[in-house]
């Protein structure tokens, strides 16, 4: 039997599991026949990546030439989310980037690699784009970006954010990456009314005061990412942020004293915490209980990446826990196939898009380098 003579429900099978977008775009020109099934099977296709998913609502990009990407918003209807990476951004023109997120109805967010710069000003072409991923932002753009709900920035740091933060005033998650090179800078911020989400990997230099007063100025967040370089970090400690409920502090490549004091105050700022993880830190057993009796909502601690305390800890914190009437989740070691069996859903799965606007599923038990792009509040 010839592969065209297969019902088209057998042709749409093997089709789903197609997942390179110029195969897609070849099948669909053989002939009439294929082109409708094709069809059908790119109405599925809802994020444009850079690498396989094996899901079928997503597509790859493998280019070793030139596409036509104007074609893209007719065949992928239902696109929300594109990736302009490398190779995809030196083989298609700026213009017919454009011309998609122009044309695309259903496009929300835009992925650009590290080094490449997309004009912000094309964004209000679209007003239904929301998210946003891109090397670095300039700080004199001008515009309001009201639609604008998730930016995650990759070569930048909160200084040079703060310069055009009035733009995104209704700005849901903030992920910055900054890297050495890129100078702090110091603002007078606008307040951040809706922001919910702040994650931030700062190097050393870059670790002070400007990002725990920016976080005194998000009345709304709900959920703190960190991972940091140098202990010297200074904040007011007489502000509580009462909205603070999931909190991940990642330490890396530390070589100064540990200080306990000042991690204490730190945490203290924020007493209606419910969860909380401290990674790649030296711990004792009295700073475990100390957290404790600090943080009276507590109810999950992850320690499961730092050291210093003995092997009996979780039985002693159990027992301590008790005695104060307290009930929390406590992982440490390797609680890998607890927390699966705790939160099934996803456990250091490094996607760039996730579904679901949640901190808890897809940020809080992840690396900071396997935090996604993106949380696609799309459920369905």
């Amino acid at each position: 039997m010839l592969i065209n003579e297969l019902p088209d429900d057998c042709l749409l099978a093997i089709f789903d599991y197609i997942q390179d977008i110029k195969d897609l775009i070849n099948l669909f020109k053989v002939f009439e026949k294929w082109r409708d099934i094709i069809a059908d099977r790119t109405k599925k296709i809802k994020y444009l990546i850079g690498q396989p998913n094996y899901s079928h609502d997503y597509v790859c990009l493998h280019l070793k030439e030139p596409i036509d990407v104007t074609c893209l918003s007719t065949l992928f209807p239902n696109l929300r989310i594109a990736e302009f990476s490398y190779p995809f951004n030196r083989r298609a023109p700026i213009e017919d980037m454009v011309q998609l997120i122009r044309d695309s109805e259903s496009l929300k967010g835009i992925i650009c690699h590290w080094d490449y710069y997309l004009n912000f000003e094309l964004i209000p072409e679209n007003e239904n784009f929301e998210m946003f991923s891109a090397g670095y932002i300039d700080p004199n753009i001008s515009g309001v970006y009201e639609n604008v709900k998730q930016l995650h920035l990759l070569n930048s740091n909160l200084g040079l954010f703060e310069c055009a933060a009035h733009c995104f005033p209704n700005l849901e998650r903030l992920k910055i990456y900054a890297t050495d090179g890129t100078e702090e800078q110091s603002s007078e911020a606008p307040v951040l009314a809706n922001l919910k989400i702040l994650e931030m990997c700062l190097p050393v230099d870059h670790w002070n005061y400007i990002w725990c007063s920016f976080m005194d100025a998000c009345p709304a967040l709900q959920s703190a990412y960190f991972k940091i370089e140098s202990r010297r970090y200074r904040f007011t400690d007489w502000i509580k942020h009462a909205s603070l409920q999931d909190l991940v502090i990642q330490f890396d490549h530390l070589y100064e004293p540990f200080e306990w004091d000042r991690l204490r105050g730190l945490i203290s700022k924020y007493p209606n915490l419910k969860h909380l993880a401290l990674r790649n830190t030296y711990l004792k057993e009295e700073h475990i209980k100390q957290l404790i009796l600090i943080l009276p909502k507590l109810t999950l601690l992850d320690i499961r990446k730092s050291y210093g305390f003995p092997r009996e800890v979780a039985r002693h914190v159990g027992e301590f826990c008790k005695r104060y009437g307290r009930s929390i989740k406590f992982y440490i070691g390797s609680c890998d196939e607890q927390i699966e069996s705790d939160w099934p859903q996803i456990l250091n799965r490094p996607d760039k898009i996730c579904r679901g606007f949640d901190f808890m599923e897809h940020c809080f038990f992840k690396s900071f380098d396997n935090l996604p792009y993106f949380l696609d509040p799309m459920d369905d």
